[in-house]
């Protein structure tokens, strides 16, 4: 779950362009997201940012990596959307109780 985190934080800041902002846009500091971002280009043996004193822009790869992970969340938010609407659906057995009314209706029933 941690990889996703980082995903996450890597969009964020990319779609930004800094590590402050998606720093609040997630609830952490600054400095949890740059760190989260360097495991992430540790682990994939890429610098996916240009870092400055003054902003962060993407590298060719962190761009490649930014479409790819906009791909993966989109599919993400579909299943989960899929799911939502398939349990909003009703769905079972239905049983009707007609105590009077099934005697004169059970010859139409049994026939149908």
């Amino acid at each position: 779950m941690d990889s996703l985190n980082s995903l996450n934080a890597f969009v964020q800041a990319a779609e930004a362009r800094s590590f402050t902002a998606a720093g609040h846009q997630l609830g952490v500091s600054s400095s949890a997201v740059g760190k989260s971002i360097a495991r992430l280009e540790e682990r994939l043996g890429v610098r996916l940012f240009h870092r400055s004193t003054r902003s962060v822009t993407l590298t060719p790869e962190g761009a490649a990596f930014l479409e790819r992970c906009r791909r993966i969340f989109a599919e993400v938010e579909a299943a989960e959307q899929e799911f939502a609407h398939s349990l909003g659906a009703p769905r079972g057995k239905l049983r009707v109780s007609m105590p009077i009314v099934g005697m004169l209706m059970m010859p139409a029933l049994s026939a149908f």
